[in-house]
């Protein structure tokens, strides 16, 4: 049985009444040769129902439920059984345009050295999947970087934040068996933390400028959410995992830039968290100043937070 070239891999949590539009995206695909991997987190919704209706129509979609556990996790499941010479990563309430695989194979074929060939991606509102825009607001700007190059060129900008949505990119195996997937303690910002390592390999990245080969990002309530503490927790978690990133390339022309950037947002993020814990969580609150301070080498600042525990002080967060 001939193995598929394209491995896509969709994790999904309880998205049963939104995965629909999306596997019907990748049953449109001009490229015929994938498999596509749904790897369910636990859903209690109707995702099981949905999918096996898929299973009935065609043997090329795969499924896979798994004990609850995080976004990463569930990802990292579907790339160890997967079998594909590409991976396509795709979210269970956005979609993928029909000649995606088809264009970002033939530009590997065209630049062999490639391990990364990405899209760029357009955004509409739930329900509206003819209004598509450039931004997640109205400004319809676009924002992400048309680059053909050595991916170090882009690590100080992919430093500042991600450069592309997790569908935009097409990776070829290789970049799997590298990297060794996702932090799975990550369930936020996974996808940024990841591609900063694929970054820091100095891949070989191309621009698919293709309006045929665009990421369909949906916007609806559930995909806008986020706790604010929570965000800040998992980027915490990502920027730490970054800076060991960092000290393993320090052939890199501009290492202790990037170094000394990273660290100022790990000191802004303890600072925040500090702020965010203040008026529900006092000990929290102390736990991050007190990072803050041993980072920052601010020792008196440190040790006014530690008599803070004994003798009953205000403290003022610095700015």
């Amino acid at each position: 049985m001939e193995l598929p070239e394209v491995s896509i891999i969709i994790p999904t949590y309880n998205y049963g009444h939104l995965i629909e539009e999306t596997l019907e995206s990748i049953s449109r695909q001009s490229f015929k040769n994938w498999e596509c991997i749904i790897v369910d987190n636990e859903s209690n919704d109707d995702t099981e129902k949905v999918v096996n209706q898929w299973l009935l129509k065609d043997i090329r979609f795969k499924y896979i439920k798994i004990k609850h556990c995080t976004t990463s996790a569930c990802r990292n499941k579907g790339l160890e059984i997967s079998k594909g010479k590409f991976l396509q990563f795709v979210d269970a309430d956005d979609q993928i345009s029909e000649g995606k695989l088809k264009n970002q194979i033939e530009l590997f074929e065209a630049n062999s050295n490639a391990s990364i060939v990405y899209s760029n991606a357009k955004y509409y509102d739930h329900g509206f999947s003819n209004k598509l825009r450039y931004t997640l607001d109205e400004s319809n700007k676009p924002w992400m970087i048309e680059f053909t190059g050595y991916s170090w060129e882009l690590l100080a900008l992919m430093l500042k934040k991600n450069l592309f949505v997790i569908s935009s990119p097409l990776l070829k195996r290789t970049v799997y068996e590298e990297t060794k997937g996702f932090l799975e303690k990550l369930n936020w910002v996974e996808d940024w933390e990841f591609y900063f390592r694929c970054f820091a390999k100095n891949y070989f990245v191309v621009f698919d400028n293709s309006e045929s080969s665009s990421s369909l990002i949906r916007v609806h309530p559930k995909s806008l959410s986020r706790n604010k503490i929570m965000m800040h927790e998992q980027s915490l978690l990502a920027r730490n995992e970054v800076m060991i990133t960092l000290n393993n390339i320090n052939r890199h022309p501009h290492f202790l830039l990037l170094k000394e950037d990273n660290y100022k947002q790990l000191l802004f993020l303890h600072k925040s968290l500090a702020k965010e814990y203040a008026s529900t969580s006092s000990f929290q609150s102390k736990k991050h100043l007190i990072s803050y301070s041993l980072k920052s080498k601010e020792y008196k600042f440190l040790l006014m937070i530690i008599l803070s525990f004994f003798i009953p002080t205000k403290i003022e967060i610095p700015d």
